[in-house]
């Protein structure tokens, strides 16, 4: 299995079934029984494992993926063009990825509730817009990133809000 398809397998592990010992075996009925997103990433998986013989239409991306999906399927990419064909020589390019010191705002969120915090992805969002939350520390591609301290540091400042009793959350 190529570091792209295990990539991808992290997230869909029982899409394992239908890559096994280098026979693909997706029909129609596979694909029905699917959903858009399991149907895009299986495709994708597909294509890495035999590029020379399976191919993808990059408008499954633009139609099935959004957000955290969108991200998964790009870093996959990546992965594949600079570490399967090494046909990208030298990369330049970054991608950052779950554990590194920055949060999207899905991770923000979830750091939060976590935590202790009655926080969602939608809270934080109209927090963001709002300017409640602290501005993003970096913006790439239209997403935004919170550096862990700043993340740290809002969860000690909204803990400080809360009534006493309920403020004795470990830390």
């Amino acid at each position: 299995m190529k570091k792209s398809t295990a990539f991808i397998m992290k997230e869909f592990s029982f899409l394992k079934k239908y890559l096994s010992d280098g026979d693909l075996k997706v029909t129609d009925d596979v694909f029905a029984t699917l959903s858009n997103v399991e149907k895009t990433f299986l495709q994708l998986a597909c294509f890495y494992e035999d590029p020379d013989h399976s191919s993808f239409n990059l408008a499954m991306v633009y139609q099935n993926l959004d957000n955290d999906w969108l991200e998964v399927a790009l870093e996959s990419l990546y992965i594949f063009f600079s570490e399967d064909t090494y046909l990208l020589k030298d990369p330049s390019f970054s991608i950052m990825s779950e554990g590194e010191e920055y949060m999207n705002q899905v991770q923000f969120a979830d750091y939060l509730k976590e935590n202790g915090l009655n926080y969602d992805r939608r809270k934080l969002n109209v927090y963001v817009k709002r300017g409640v939350v602290p501005a993003a520390d970096l913006t790439l591609a239209g997403t935004k990133y919170w550096e862990r301290a700043t993340c740290e540091a809002f969860l000690q400042q909204e803990r400080k809000k809360m009534p006493y009793s309920s403020s004795q959350v470990s830390e």
